[in-house]
């Protein structure tokens, strides 16, 4: 799968941690991610979109 990246990739994009990352795709958050066993590094589609973060939307809702 060459059109993919690693967690610590798409949480430096992101701007959030790579155990973040890891968390989101354990979770079913990002759209695509696949890892081959456990243990294994995730594979996450380069397009992947990441999900909207809830303590993000709750600081703006206060501005």
């Amino acid at each position: 799968m060459a059109d993919s990246i690693g967690a610590r990739e798409f949480a430096r994009i992101c701007g959030v941690t790579p155990a973040t990352v890891t968390k989101w795709c354990r979770n079913g958050l990002i759209e695509g991610a696949e890892q081959d066993d456990v243990g294994c590094p995730w594979r996450i589609p380069k397009d992947a979109v990441p999900p909207v973060r809830k303590r993000k939307l709750a600081k703006n809702k206060k501005s």
